[in-house]
């Protein structure tokens, strides 16, 4: 009895322990799984960050592209319009030269006319070059504000795409750390659920030897009733057998007195 009470004793403190290890190692485990959760949400969600940030870059580089284009053709137009601008100007200084040296009524009536036109001309010129000036100037602005957006741009990827290694690491080792602290939580377990059977059948051994031992104690209690009934019974009968000896002779004293 008392060995197998301290087996049971032993065996309750190993489930004690195993069960404190069984439930650290599963708040470990729950730990791991949450990291590897966190990461991995965390690197989907840089990679779609990426992959929107990417898209606008693209968008920004195409539009960036056209007003580039844009600009070089106001360029080009400006060049071309500077080139007849001086062209223009040239030809009203020969027409107001030929105003000024004409012969006839009708010679200086001819180069005014002309004249006439080349200021027009030149009035249109100036205006379209003035235009394009302008147009050029908000090009420009719209160039620079594309550059700055996408170099903003271009920065924020390159800072996403610093942070996604860290996670790749992150994600490989509490995958690790999962695996390790499954299978230790799966081992401990099973060491709990041994020691449980175990303290099981040293508990029910123990209650059957208590239930013995209770059932010896009510036959030996049942054994000592009796016997002190017995014990009782014959002195009862010694008394009773002493008394009738002393009746009688007291009975035969009378007669001889008699």
């Amino acid at each position: 009895m008392p060995s197998l009470t301290r087996i049971a004793e032993k065996l309750q403190d190993k489930k004690y322990q195993v069960s404190k290890l069984k439930r650290k190692t599963e708040r470990e485990l729950k730990k791991a799984k949450t990291l590897q959760r966190r990461s991995t949400s965390g690197l989907f969600s840089i990679e779609k960050r990426v992959e929107s940030a990417r898209g606008q870059l693209a968008d920004v580089s195409g539009i960036l592209t056209q007003k580039l284009a844009q600009q070089e053709s106001i360029q080009r137009l400006l060049a071309a319009a500077e080139v007849r601008l001086n062209r223009e100007k040239a030809a009203k200084e020969q027409a107001e030269q030929e105003i000024e040296f004409a012969e006839s009524i009708e010679q200086k009536e001819n180069a005014q006319t002309t004249l006439n036109s080349i200021l027009d001309t030149i009035n249109e010129i100036s205006f379209e070059i003035r235009e394009r000036k302008k147009t050029s100037k908000k090009v420009t602005y719209a160039i620079d504000e594309f550059n700055k957006s996408k170099s903003k741009i271009s920065t924020a990827i390159q800072k996403q795409v610093r942070g996604k290694p860290e996670l790749q690491k992150l994600i490989k080792k509490s995958k690790k750390s999962s695996e390790r602290f499954a299978k230790q939580f799966a081992s401990k377990f099973k060491q709990e659920e041994i020691a449980k059977k175990s303290l099981k059948k040293v508990r029910v051994k123990l209650e059957e030897l208590r239930e013995k031992r209770r059932k010896l104690g009510a036959k030996r209690a049942a054994l000592k009733r009796k016997l002190a009934a017995q014990r009782k019974k014959r002195k009862t009968s010694r008394v009773k057998r002493k008394s009738s000896k002393k009746a009688k002779r007291k009975t035969s004293r009378v007669k001889r007195k008699s």
